[in-house]
């Protein structure tokens, strides 16, 4: 047993009781019930292949002074973050959050204006790079080696591509066990866990099964709006129905107050409009739970979004133009971009900026531009670069532990790989999933119209007070403007207040959301 090793860890390892086990009986001894020396004694054990059989949400790293080399790894759908940068001088330094590696003292950010090209166009930085050109990221599902001042990264999982053909019913009642199984390994903990609970399908089915391995009503959370987006009756619906001890919020409080404070916490520029519901759901459930499990990761892995069907019901001659002239993929991005190449090109000052780095490797490998292309951008980009940075970042800034049991490896291997007509037809997605929550929830529920959990942000743009704040803000003296072009931002905030076009409100937002940025992380830059 090599002692002469430490650890630094971010997580939780949901399999180390059964990693101890096997530990012990290949000779290793433990001081401690904790997972983080499982970790440890995983890498005396099996070297860099440590992460291949840890089964959780991490981020790591590994001093070995014997070889004097740092081992770092980062979980496999990427809910843990891990930064590095080398200062001047050519130290290494590392941390969860870029404020910390500033907060050293040792550095100051150079803000990379193709990473915020990025953004522009997806609302948030690829999770493969940050948004400084000096600061850089271990990617999900990567390990990497530091040793004599140089670092070498490599992936040690990807979703595999292995086509199965179950029948329907198989597929069912294997998910079934699979989700039931990824629930109970997350209700292991030495505090009390609640769910958040949207009253959708996903967090719907999380809780009656995690209140399954409960012998109290589970503490359940859900946000709303003010008006008619309300998803408030579903949950209270679903609470009810599971018999959860259920806490609501109205999100209607300080907006423009809450948005500069969770922004201000963000790192990077990310606009997703959940942000904010998801900062003050994570605050009520942290004022009662130390963990809280949610339903995120289903709509990837079960294609639930509605952008799978929407490429199947264009119109004909569309189809037809795309078959020559452009492919599902193609079109999937040009759905989910909020400023499009032109628009950019018109928005940057020194149009050098912009570029198509929003892809990744993985989605790269996959010839077909189909609808499994579309996952995949969905698994690899979407899932860890937007959603999973909401969600860690939202939720550590209250000390909120947030565990997805819907992103459990054997789980998604299982999902990705069953026929696409199982999860989306020509109307919706997710119909095994919908198909299972049936049994426990009326079929009105499941079956309505997807609100979501974005912000009614259309109508929040539209009030007075918000008006004032964006012109104020995206006004002559706004920061964006040394990159951007004063008069094109001019015409959008036209267009939308003047000519009442409310197709822009989402390219408003994000610009309103990415000067925010600007000014409250000014602090740290070159």
């Amino acid at each position: 047993n090599k002692k002469n090793i430490s650890i630094t860890f971010n997580g939780e390892i949901y399999n180390y009781r059964e990693l101890k086990k096997d530990l012990i009986a290949k000779g290793h001894t433990f001081s401690t019930n904790s997972d983080t020396e499982v970790i440890l004694k995983t890498y005396i054990e099996y070297g860099i292949d440590c992460p291949k059989y840890l089964d959780g949400m991490f981020a790591f790293a590994i001093w070995d002074e014997d070889n004097k080399s740092l081992f770092m790894a980062r979980d496999r759908f990427g809910k843990k973050p891990f930064y590095y940068v080398f200062d001047k001088a050519g130290t290494f330094i590392f941390a969860s959050e870029i404020k910390a590696i500033f907060s050293s003292g040792l550095i100051k950010g150079e803000v990379d204006l193709s990473a915020i090209d990025n953004y522009l166009a997806l609302m948030y930085v690829p999770p493969w790079k940050s948004i400084y050109k000096n600061i850089h990221v271990i990617p999900p599902a990567s390990r990497a080696v530091y040793k004599n001042g140089e670092i070498k990264i490599e992936k040690y999982w990807s979703i595999p591509e292995n086509p199965q053909t179950p029948t329907y019913e198989e597929a069912k009642i294997k998910i079934k066990e699979l989700i039931q199984k990824a629930v109970k390994k997350r209700m292991v903990a030495d505090v009390e866990i609640g769910t958040l609970l949207s009253g959708g399908v996903d967090s719907t089915l999380v809780t009656y099964l995690a209140q399954q391995f409960m012998n109290r009503p589970i503490k359940t959370f859900s946000v709303g709006y003010q008006g008619n987006a309300s998803e408030l009756p579903y949950a209270k619906e679903a609470s009810e129905k599971i018999g959860t001890d259920h806490y609501t919020l109205e999100a209607k409080a300080d907006l423009i107050g809450e948005l500069e404070k969770v922004i201000e916490y963000m790192d990077e520029p990310h606009a997703d409009t959940s942000n904010f519901p998801q900062h003050i759901i994570s605050e009520l459930a942290s004022s009662k739970v130390k963990v809280a499990l949610s339903g995120d990761g289903a709509d990837e892995l079960f294609m639930g979004y509605g952008w799978y069907s929407k490429y199947r019901n264009i119109r004909k001659i569309v189809q037809l133009k795309n078959f020559f002239f452009s492919n599902p993929f193609k079109e999937h991005l040009k759905n989910i971009s909020i400023f499009n190449k032109k628009e950019r090109r018109g928005l940057w000052k020194n149009p050098a900026a912009v570029n198509d780095d929003i892809i990744g490797e993985a989605v790269e490998t996959i010839g077909k531009n189909d609808a499994r292309k579309i996952n995949l951008f969905d698994l690899t980009t979407y899932l860890p670069g937007q959603l999973l940075y909401k969600i860690d970042r939202t939720s550590m800034m209250h000390s909120l532990e947030v565990r997805s049991p819907f992103l459990d490896k054997d789980l998604a291997e299982y999902v990705y790989n069953i026929p696409t007509k199982y999860k989306m037809d020509r109307h919706s997605g997710k119909i095994i999933l919908k198909d299972i929550v049936t049994e426990i929830m009326p079929k009105e529920f499941v079956y309505r119209r997807k609100q979501g959990f974005g912000a009614p942000i259309k109508e929040w743009l539209k009030e007075k007070e918000m008006e004032t704040f964006i012109r104020q803000k995206l006004g002559n003296s706004a920061l964006i403007n040394n990159f951007l072009k004063e008069s094109a931002i001019k015409k959008y905030i036209d267009m939308f207040y003047k000519k009442k076009n409310d197709s822009v409100g989402y390219k408003l937002w994000s610009l309103l959301c990415l000067e925010l940025w600007m000014r409250s992380h000014q602090k740290w830059h070159e």
